[in-house]
């Protein structure tokens, strides 16, 4: 088994966590997304979408975090990350497809914003604009060249953060009446949900997880697995960590964060 992944990544974070819990060896491949390595002909041919992860295991290639997620708990079924009941699954896709749709790209938007901007804005504009017209997708790239112009200043900083501040609401929802996002037991939801909810945190947005009081236990909860240790803290760059806080500092004050 091989994976191509990048520390800070959250999509990577989620697979990373899931193999973890799982206690699955992995060769590793990291990717240094800010000079482009996405972007090389190697590694399009196997993610035509220049994003990680990208797992390869027994020769077939996988990609998209939470289907990789779903075939890893398929495949390896000893310690089983979806619920027992056909609902509880339900829900468990159901929450995950929400993160996907609208916490992943509003989590981009707030990185790039924030903490990847001061990096890219030290590139020279020659070096900036080749890195972002390999994006392959035209709206991703649209999106992408406003944030790191712009940071928080504009329009879809602020929507982005709604959305993102809307789907903690509703995390902390499910959390009402369980331990876990699906119930009394951990699945592939929290697995997904963790690297978003530490991306608040990374960014100095810490106050969104404290204002909600059993997100925030949750989160502790989750931060003490195994998993976690190993998957994400064990391979966190600390100057890359140190970097986004100091820019989520200067970059948030005066923004109310709720």
């Amino acid at each position: 088994m091989k994976l191509y992944h990048n520390p800070m990544s959250s999509c990577s974070q989620k697979v990373r966590l899931v193999l973890a819990e799982k206690k699955l060896p992995y060769e590793s491949e990291i990717l240094d997304l800010q000079k482009g390595a996405q972007f090389s002909e190697e590694y399009l041919r196997l993610n035509p979408n220049a994003l990680v992860p990208t797992l390869i295991d027994d020769g077939a290639t996988f990609i998209e975090s939470t289907l990789i997620n779903e075939y890893l708990d398929d495949q390896y079924p000893e310690q089983r990350l979806c619920p027992e009941t056909p609902e509880q699954r339900y829900r468990m896709r159901l929450f995950c497809r929400v993160l996907d749709d609208l916490v992943h790209p509003a989590c981009a938007v707030l990185t790039y914003a924030i903490g990847a901007r001061p990096g890219l804005l030290a590139l020279s504009a020659d070096e900036r604009d080749a890195l972002l017209e390999k994006i392959p997708d035209p709206v991703r790239r649209a999106s992408r060249r406003t944030v790191i112009e712009h940071g928080p200043d504009c329009e879809i900083f602020q929507n982005s953060l709604s959305t993102y501040l809307h789907i903690m609401d509703q995390a902390e929802q499910h959390l009402c009446d369980n331990e876990f996002i699906c119930g009394k037991t951990v699945s592939l939801a929290d697995f997904a949900l963790l690297p978003y909810v530490l991306r608040l945190e990374q960014l100095a947005m810490d106050r969104a997880i404290e204002n909600r009081v059993r997100l925030s236990r949750w989160f502790d909860v989750m931060k003490a697995r195994e998993s976690f240790t190993t998957a994400i803290q064990n391979l966190l760059p600390e100057k890359a960590v140190a970097g986004f806080k100091a820019a989520g500092e200067a970059a948030l004050r005066g923004v109310t964060i709720t």
